[in-house]
């Protein structure tokens, strides 16, 4: 009777010679007999994974099945011994990987190379890219950035896998606000003679079109440059066309940017970036039919959850919502609740029970009561209040559904006020509010025999707070502030006085006009810094 060892030496050359059911049917003789033989166990595991992966596609249950094997030969004391099990195991770990990958389990793809990883397995360039690719997607930037720094050359020459790292890594940096350090990585690149000539030519657009972000409002030009490399790199395409329309837009060419993210989406309907951008450029040039039926593309963003629970949306401006509890839901945006609130009346009007979801401070600026502006309204505090309603609708979302295209549709007198009892900060003689903790270029010159009572946005989580900032804008004979939260609240609540609008600002303040649809009390003024003297009172 053949000995265990002949045995698996018969089966051994069986599989190098190919002939792999008989050497599975004797390495699984020998495991019969011996549960744990180390050689039967790694050597059925790499047999299994040849099946797995000549099979297209390769079925990740497979695969794992022959991971498995050879995870329980490399978990015994005498693995160490056998170098080509920690190798086959790497091996076995990349395949499940990339199974997985190709099967849209990114999760279980992570977890493979992870494993990989924390066994002290050797890495091939590709696997250690996949997973600083992944591990970006789940944020774990600190882990991703060692991992794409790993692929970087400490030499003049780099594996194919440098240039996707720089890219991956640039993501990074630009996210954590690490913008220098981004365009550092991406300067010095080769030029592209000829469209998609070169290894990694998406690599190279995509690079060429992170330097043009990075480049836009500090260096046009080379912005301009970077966008003739991409287009040579990747041809023309809907990101070209998106980043294009930013440089446009940063110079101050609306329209001109309006179109380019226009042709953006021609190329690619569906292209979030591209139509969030359109959404911008139509409303700042008073589109607002268009431009409000594209903002509810900031949730196609994969950053950006939009849904409240399980209820339904409000989809569609012909949706009936009568007699329906309807749940507005205010933004992270500080602009977006005392830009809009304007607007839940008009759901009233539409016979819909409304309860809007706010920040403690916001709601204590909400005149619900008997006979105050938004009588009728329900508030519901975010975090502390549960809510119940038939349908959803975030508060940006209201000008689409209510078709309010017309920028006259949207003043119906002040619709914020101050709680009742909260007394203002104090000041003396005639009060001119101003935004504290400012800049010199945009604090103003307040005329003489007028005092600058500074103001500044609580924490959300400080209604009384936010009763006293109102309390003291109703008791200020005029405002001098900069675009944002402070003037949305200030026009709100019809008070009088100048907003500094800064080049490129928000599309709430429109561009070049002296008044705004939304605050028929505030004067607009346009430029980096406030002129040398100010005309306080509102338009007439």
């Amino acid at each position: 009777m053949a000995s265990l060892s002949e045995v698996l030496s018969t089966a051994v050359a069986h599989h190098e010679a190919g002939r792999l059911d008989d050497a599975e049917s004797l390495y699984a003789a020998i495991l019969a007999q011996v549960p744990d033989q180390i050689d039967a166990l790694h050597l059925t595991g790499v047999l299994t994974l040849q099946r797995a992966v000549g099979a297209v596609p390769a079925d990740p249950a497979r695969v794992a099945a022959g991971v498995n094997l050879i995870r329980r030969a490399h978990a015994q004391p005498d693995a160490a011994a056998i170098p080509d099990i920690a190798a086959n195991l790497g091996r076995g770990l990349s395949a499940l990987a990339r199974a997985h990958a190709m099967a849209g389990a990114r999760t279980r793809a992570l977890e493979a190379l992870l494993e990989a990883h924390e066994l002290g397995l050797p890495l091939t360039p590709a696997d250690r890219l996949a997973l600083a690719d992944n591990l970006s997607l789940v944020q774990a930037v600190t882990e991703a950035e060692g991992h794409y720094r790993a692929l970087l050359p400490t030499g003049p020459a780099g594996s194919a896998e440098e240039l996707p790292a720089r890219v991956g890594l640039a993501k990074l940096l630009i996210a954590r606000e690490r913008r220098a350090e981004a365009l550092s990585l991406l300067d010095g690149l080769p030029p592209t003679e000829s469209p998609r000539t070169v290894p990694n030519a998406d690599a190279h657009a995509m690079a060429q079109g992170l330097r043009a972000e990075l480049l836009m409002t500090s260096r046009p030009q080379d912005a301009a440059t970077a966008l003739v490399e991409m287009e040579r790199a990747g041809g023309v395409t809907a990101d070209l066309r998106h980043l294009s329309g930013k440089v446009l837009q940063v110079q101050g060419d609306i329209a001109g940017a309006r179109a380019l993210y226009a042709q953006a989406l021609a190329l690619e309907p569906g292209h979030a970036a591209a139509r969030l951008a359109h959404a911008e450029a139509c409303l700042r040039l008073g589109a607002w039919r268009d431009g409000f039926a594209d903002l509810s593309w900031r949730w196609m963003r994969p950053t950006a959850p939009r849904l409240h629970g399980t209820i339904p949306l409000w989809e569609r401006a012909d949706q009936d919502v009568s007699g329906r509890r309807l749940l507005v839901w205010d933004e992270t945006e500080l602009d977006a609740l005392p830009h809009l609130a304007r607007l839940l009346p008009r759901l009233r009007e539409r016979g819909a029970e409304v309860i809007v979801e706010v920040s403690t401070g916001w709601a204590a600026l909400l005149p619900t009561g008997p006979g105050q502006p938004l009588a009728g309204i329900a508030v519901a505090t975010r975090g502390t209040d549960a809510v119940r309603a038939d349908l959803q609708v975030p508060l940006q979302e209201l000008p689409d559904r209510l078709s309010l295209w017309d920028a006259g549709d949207f003043w119906r007198g002040p619709y914020l006020a101050p709680p009742a009892g909260i007394p203002p900060q104090p000041f003396a003689g005639p009060g001119v509010g101003v935004a504290a903790d400012t800049p010199l270029s945009l604090t103003p010159p307040v005329p003489a025999g007028m005092t600058a009572v500074p103001l500044a946005i609580p924490a959300a989580d400080q209604p009384e707070a936010w009763g006293r900032l109102a309390a003291t804008l109703a008791a200020l004979d005029a405002v001098a502030l900069p675009a944002g939260p402070l003037a949305h609240l200030a026009g709100a609540m019809g008070r009088p006085g100048v907003v500094l609008v800064p080049v490129n600002a928000d599309w709430r303040w429109p561009a070049g006009a002296e008044r705004t649809p939304w605050y028929p009390s505030l004067r607009l003024v346009h430029g980096a810094g406030w002129p040398a003297s100010l005309n306080l009172e509102a338009p007439s």
